[in-house]
């Protein structure tokens, strides 16, 4: 079995070959020759976090695994479930913390069987957030603190890596929900954020409310991740982010990544994800995809493998194989001869017929095509109106700009209090626990620290009081012999 390439299955139809570099076509014989993948949408996949110690047993953990993930994770216990996990060793304590993965078996079948009841095999179906740890393995990154932000159609997400090391994963909005919300199409959108991104000297006036929308969402994604990197600081010792990364299939959103700088995160580099120089855009991100698959068959590092589909043993190979095929070939010689020429007719017929159904077809198929032609073209003229009557209107949105100047203002005094606030939690390496804001006019935000360190919440409360919030006080407290957690109201 070949492990320098891979069969990778790409949105479920097109099934090419991976060598670590580049796609090519896959061979049309001898499938079973190469080990074969795909991923899953984000959305279908359940996952959990829990800590075991260090040294608990293969066969404990995956036990552990599915239990928590039942009792814990919220699985139905009447739905059959693929689960695999990834231990993470914890630098602090002799711990790992695991994070579970689970996939009803149905949504599996759903997605997969019509591709392998025609070709019988796909080995390994990953969560395609994972693939990025496939960068460092093969050397295509150094290992830092890294945060990747993949947008696409139907999958966004972001991953954190602390020096090389896969810690978690924020689900993001996708590119079809930006759409939606911007009543454009998805291809009008991905223009959109490739050329104009989120910089206002990038649009035109009659685009103001395109512009407004689009910063608006991405301001709130930005928002989202600067709380998940809080709330890791605490379990993974998470001080810093050395590199941001924008894997829009080596596209950038101008602008996007800068908005972190409004979190603290001035001193970051950020850049465009693209490492596979003979991989066209569009297979970008499936490449890393069956990188990773790749890598992980090749045991370069631990990787979740969440297939149903198991390779069966050559059947030649076995004692009833052998005999089966000795009796079938004595059969096959015996009745070859009067069956060839009922097979010749019996194909000749059929061809016929299927070109006669072909000719059908092309005639039914050559109608629908004019008749949905005259269809757009109706669709056309419409839209040409809507447009004139919908720039009309925008043409009076202008006395909007002063009222929006204040939402500005509003938006930058929320997003310095949220910065002011990640920096005291790192300064005093603290956790939170969870945290909710309320415009630019209070935030309220569940800290969490060892016993020994609760003074550190008094330092951190002090810290933002010397920033010029006037009223920071804790509104309750809960305490037992290792943790100590407070709930801190910040008011400017």
């Amino acid at each position: 079995m070949s492990t320098d390439a891979i069969l990778y299955l790409i949105n479920g139809e097109e099934l090419l070959l991976f060598d670590g570099h580049r796609f090519s076509a896959a061979p049309t014989k001898k499938h079973s020759a190469y080990y074969s993948a795909a991923a899953l949408p984000l959305s279908l996949i359940r996952t959990h976090g829990f800590k075991v110690p260090q040294n608990i047993s293969s066969e404990k953990l995956a036990i552990q695994a599915e239990i928590s993930m039942y009792d814990e994770g919220g699985l139905n216990p009447e739905t059959d479930f693929k689960i695999d996990s990834l231990s993470i060793p914890l630098e602090h304590e002799e711990m790992l913390y695991v994070e579970s993965y689970a996939v009803d078996i149905a949504s599996v079948r759903h997605q997969f069987d019509t591709f392998v009841k025609k070709h019988r095999l796909l080995d390994v179906i990953i969560p395609p957030a994972l693939c990025y740890s496939a960068l460092y393995a093969f050397e295509h990154l150094e290992k830092k603190n890294d945060l990747f932000i993949h947008f696409d159609t139907t999958n966004a997400y972001a991953v954190i890596f602390k020096n090389g090391r896969y810690i978690a994963t924020r689900a993001l909005s996708n590119i079809s929900d930006l759409a939606e919300k911007l009543g454009v199409d998805v291809a009008k959108t991905r223009e959109l954020l490739t050329t104009k991104g989120v910089r206002n000297d990038s649009y035109t006036p009659d685009e103001f409310l395109l512009m407004h929308t689009i910063q608006e969402e991405l301001s709130k994604i930005v928002e989202r991740i600067a709380h998940s990197i809080s709330h890791k600081r605490g379990i993974f010792r998470l001080d810093h982010i050395d590199r941001f990364f924008i894997d829009f299939e080596g596209a950038d959103i101008p602008g996007f990544l800068s908005m972190f700088e409004s979190y603290g995160y001035e001193a970051a580099a950020k850049e465009v994800l693209d490492v596979f120089d003979a991989v066209a855009p569009g297979n970008k991100h499936h490449a890393l995809h069956a990188l990773y698959a790749l890598g992980g068959l090749n045991q370069r590092y631990p990787f979740v493998n969440l297939s149903i589909y198991e390779r069966k043993p050559n059947i030649l190979k076995t004692h009833t194989g052998q005999f089966a095929m000795v009796l079938s070939a004595a059969l096959i010689l015996a009745l070859s001869y009067p069956i060839y020429a009922t097979y010749e007719i019996d194909t000749l017929t059929q061809r016929e017929t299927q070109l006669q159904a072909k000719v059908s077809d092309t005639e039914r198929r050559t109608q629908q095509l004019r008749t949905q032609l005259k269809q757009e073209r109706s669709k056309r003229d419409a839209l040409k109106q809507e447009y004139a009557v919908v720039r009309e209107h925008l043409r009076g949105y202008d006395h909007m700009l002063d009222a929006l100047q204040g939402f500005e203002t509003e938006k930058l005094a929320r997003q310095q209090m949220m910065k002011a606030v990640n920096i005291a939690l790192r300064d005093f390496t603290l956790s939170s626990k969870f945290l909710e804001q309320n415009g630019s006019a209070m935030m309220n935000i569940h800290i969490i620290t060892a016993y020994e360190h609760r003074d550190n919440i008094a330092k951190f409360m002090k810290a933002l009081i010397a920033k010029g919030y006037a009223h920071v006080e804790t509104r309750k407290i809960e305490r037992d012999d290792t943790l100590y957690e407070s709930l801190v109201e910040i008011r400017p």
